[in-house]
């Protein structure tokens, strides 16, 4: 069952040992979730960082009984409100499987034990914030200096699955468009 993860992880350490592995191996879960359940909700503190075995996520809150949508997550992915994962405050959005989804699971408490015990997991912490910043960043900078057609190109390029896997109208949410503005969209790109 770990295999996914245990690769993820020898790419990003290539010197983890056996030792290492093993205890954070220990203090991993499994979780299952049903298409359409929640895997953390807004204005709760999120505790868990989950790495997708199997399934698709997305990351959204609603405003004015509105779901919007701020991101995607498929397989060999971490998913969490990071924000609120490192500061211990309320999450500011859900996220929600939009497939039948497995996760592996590590909580906060678990991941602190690990940094003291194996520093080489501080390694990866720093790797993954630091991969979670760029995202956020890029994410940012396309909302604030890309036109919708633009940002659905680049959604297509970074995340292919997107196309099969989601419906319409999650993509439209997440670029701020109409589904019929994307269908519009989607026409001029195949053209």
């Amino acid at each position: 069952m770990f295999g996914n993860i245990h690769h993820f992880f020898l790419q990003m350490i290539p010197g983890l040992t056996d030792e290492a592995w093993q205890a954070f191996a220990d203090r991993l879960q499994v979780k299952q979730y049903s298409k359409g359940e929640e895997l953390s909700s807004a204005e709760r503190v999120n505790h868990i960082i989950s790495f997708i075995e199997q399934g698709a996520v997305i990351a959204f809150n609603v405003v004015d009984g509105k779901k919007h949508i701020y991101n995607f997550f498929f397989e060999r992915e971490y998913v969490s409100d990071y924000e609120s994962f490192l500061t211990r405050e309320p999450a500011r959005y859900g996220l929600e499987a939009i497939e039948d989804t497995t996760t592996i699971d590590l909580h906060y408490n678990d991941l602190q034990q690990l940094y003291l015990s194996h520093p080489v997991f501080e390694r990866a912490g720093r790797m993954a914030a630091e991969a979670q910043f760029i995202r956020l960043a890029r994410q940012i900078s396309s909302l604030l200096a890309e036109k919708p057609e633009e940002r659905y190109r680049n959604l297509l390029r970074d995340k292919p699955q997107v196309l099969q896997r989601v419906p319409q109208y999650l993509v439209a949410s997440y670029l701020g468009v109409t589904p019929e503005a994307l269908s519009r969209i989607r026409k001029r790109i195949s053209l």
